[in-house]
């Protein structure tokens, strides 16, 4: 485990929200690489939808998007990911309220903000092609005005 992710997730057991800087492709379009997230610890109800930090076996921290529940555990997927992970919800650390990029905060936890997240999460097994048809357009896109 990096000392970066323990520290953080003794933290959001403690109750100290944080600020973390999202790494990775997998929560694309709606949390990018290099977004901060305000990530609130998960002592309130987290909710089909919300976006969740936790903790992997191997101590890793990650921001996915929480899309079902089954008895006493979490599934858990990437926006970007074709599969989802089922977790332990001792794993659960915290929830994302904020995003911010260059300089602009947009809330998760607002009520239309959470109604956006459930169809997201609904929707969330179209959103990987859909992700790769939208980069295909674009790079045809790019290839064609450079032409």
């Amino acid at each position: 485990m990096r000392p970066v992710d323990e520290l953080a997730a003794d933290l959001l057991r403690r109750g100290t929200p944080l600020r973390i800087k999202a790494r990775g492709g997998s929560m694309t379009p709606f949390v990018r690489d290099g977004d901060v997230a305000l990530v609130t610890p998960a002592a309130g109800h987290v909710g089909i939808g919300d976006v969740i930090c936790y903790e992997t076996p191997a101590g890793k921290l990650l921001l996915h998007r929480l899309i079902a529940r089954d008895g006493d555990r979490l599934v858990a997927k990437g926006d970007a990911l074709a599969f989802a992970e089922i977790l332990d919800r001792t794993r659960l650390l915290g929830k994302v309220v904020a995003v911010e990029r260059h300089g602009t905060v947009k809330r998760f936890d607002t009520r239309v903000a959470q109604w956006r997240n459930r169809v997201i999460a609904v929707l969330s097994p179209c959103v990987p092609p859909l992700l790769l048809l939208a980069l295909g357009v674009r790079r045809l896109w790019r290839m064609a005005w450079h032409a």
